[in-house]
């Protein structure tokens, strides 16, 4: 698939705009493009940004270029550009002395955005050329450019565009040539031999011209600049005949001493080419800009300089697509060299590669292209939300459905839950009931068991005469009453009177039935004398107090 390169090219004087598509084979093919003047006085240069606004949006809604990034270059009018040589220092150094050159030699460094490109020098010197524009400048282009559907990706400069149209239109170029950009507000010369690039830029320009021919006739900038663009002709000067209008005629010489002034400007240009920088003189000379197609203005600098003349042409290295004028495109093809070395740039083959986008622009456009992909993503979610959302909606129909059955058995379920309650309650009651009859009967047995126990282990003599259950223990404590002879079944062994009882408490103690922690309470008394037989005999009553082992659930 075919990329699509946009460039634009702002001069003082108007706006080009191109579109290019970039093929499988790396070829460049000018598929539309579009020139519109800005229309702005040079008076008034306050009001440029508007009429360079308002331009820009008629152009691009006149060749319908859909919204997109574009490639901008940037006039001598705007860059401020130095040449600096430096030493040979080692790469990682390069950007230190870089960065300290471009503090002593670009004024203001903080408020401006700047860039270098390093170019091979004589003896083994570097040349850099340090360029720089105002941040402001550039910022308030990337706003303009933006209200009329484009985003600025690039900002190059002119002389690199040129350079790079050139190198691309001119492979085989050897020697030294010099190519003269002349444009409404400023004349740039571009010397380009081998590798190495210089450059100079100088006010005498179209507009120069214009001035010129309003201070000479009393007339305002505008009249001069129509009077201009109506006779556009250098005078020839010498043995030449005078044109038959007098007026157009002074007009000619007019232009012709603009264009003295011109080739002075040329002349000291390649005295300090070839001084400075150890240049050679130039062999061929490009003519560019719209300034240029004056007629004899070729044949003028070929008289003065003595070298060969060629009008650029950076559509050399370019296709042209089906939709392109030809006509049109024979006489603006001068004017395309930067939006050209743009494309260039662009498609990977230009050798000058500067970039004046201030940072802040573009951490936004970085950001931006996060923003395309963030809003892919959510849109990505969104279709899978609904796809999910769709899923769910027919689930949750389904176990709507599922839901009401379910209801209809539990309700169902619910009465037979509550009769089963009834009959559990029911059930518990008569278990309760049951539970305490149990507990009556085996208290019951208890008892019996603890009064047999009492019965069997009752000693010879000693006998029971009351039975009481414990007020504050009624389950587990008993009070015995009762008498035995103190001294008659005993008296031969020699123990003490209440031997019996002792014995008694102890056979108590050691069933199963009574607890062996707990210590029988005991106490006897006499209470009477009797006889028995012929023998008299001490009655002793006691009261013995007996603990079960196991409570008795009354």
């Amino acid at each position: 698939m075919s990329k699509r390169i946009l460039t634009l090219d702002i001069g003082a004087r108007s706006l080009k705009l191109a579109e290019f598509k970039l093929n499988k084979d790396a070829s460049l093919e000018l598929v539309n493009y579009g020139i519109k003047p800005v229309g702005v006085d040079p008076a008034d240069e306050s009001s440029r940004m508007v009429y360079t606004g308002t331009a820009l949006q008629e152009l691009v809604r006149e060749l319908q270029i859909k919204p997109g990034p574009v490639m901008l270059s940037l006039s001598g009018t705007h860059v401020f550009s130095r040449y600096v040589k430096l030493p040979p220092v080692s790469g990682d150094k390069i950007a230190q002395v870089v960065e300290y050159e471009a503090k002593q030699n670009i004024p203001n460094l903080h408020e401006v955005v700047w860039d270098r490109q390093i170019l091979p020098g004589q003896d083994g010197d570097m040349d850099v050329l340090l360029a720089a524009v105002k941040q402001q400048v550039v910022e308030e282009l990337a706003a303009t450019v933006h209200e009329a559907g484009l985003d600025v990706e690039l900002v190059d400069v002119s002389v690199a565009a040129l350079y790079n149209a050139t190198r691309m239109a001119y492979p085989e170029m050897e020697g030294c040539a010099m190519i003269l950009d002349m444009g409404a507000k400023t004349t740039n010369l571009v010397f380009v031999e081998g590798n190495q690039v210089w450059s100079r830029s100088f006010p005498v320009s179209g507009n120069s011209i214009s001035q010129s021919i309003a201070n000479d006739f009393e007339l305002s900038f505008g009249e001069a600049e129509e009077l201009k663009e109506e006779v556009s002709m250098v005078a020839l000067g010498g043995a030449y005949e005078p044109l038959e209008d007098k007026q157009a005629d002074q007009v000619t010489k007019c232009i012709r001493s603009s264009m003295t002034r011109l080739h002075a400007e040329i002349h000291r240009s390649i005295n300090t080419y070839r001084s400075q920088q150890h240049g050679s003189m130039p062999t061929q000379v490009y003519l560019t800009g719209g300034s240029v197609v004056m007629s004899y203005f070729d044949m003028f600098l070929q008289e003065k300089l003595d070298l060969p003349i060629e009008y650029l042409n950076p559509l050399a290295s370019v296709t042209l697509g089906p939709d392109i004028d030809q006509e049109r495109i024979n006489s603006d093809w001068h004017l395309l060299s930067e939006v050209v070395g743009l494309a260039h740039r662009q498609a990977g083959n230009g050798r000058m590669q500067m970039n004046l986008l201030p940072p802040s622009i573009a951490r936004e456009r970085a950001f931006q292209k996060k923003q395309g992909v963030l809003v892919a993503c959510m849109v990505l979610v969104a279709v899978t939300l609904g796809v999910w959302g769709a899923a769910a909606s027919a689930k949750v129909s389904h176990q709507q459905s599922t839901l009401d059955v379910l209801e209809s058995n539990v309700k169902e379920l619910q009465k037979w839950s509550q009769r089963i309650e009834s009959e559990q309650a029911n059930f518990q009651s008569v278990e309760k009931d049951l539970l305490a009859i149990t507990n009556l009967v085996e208290s019951r047995e208890t008892w019996i068991r603890g009064l047999g126990a009492v019965q069997d282990l009752l000693p010879e003599h000693v006998w029971i005469t009351q039975v009481k259950p414990d007020p504050v223990m009624p389950d587990r404590k008993l009070t015995l009453i009762g008498s035995f002879f103190k001294d008659r079944l005993y008296e031969d062994l020699l123990l003490p009177d209440n031997q019996p009882i002792v014995e008694f408490v102890e056979s108590l103690r050691s069933s199963e039935l009574f607890s062996e922690d707990t210590q029988f309470a005991l106490s006897i008394t006499d209470l009477a004398e009797g006889n028995a037989g012929d023998q008299r005999q001490s009655i002793a009553v006691f009261q013995l107090d007996i603990i079960l082992a196991t409570p008795v659930n009354l």
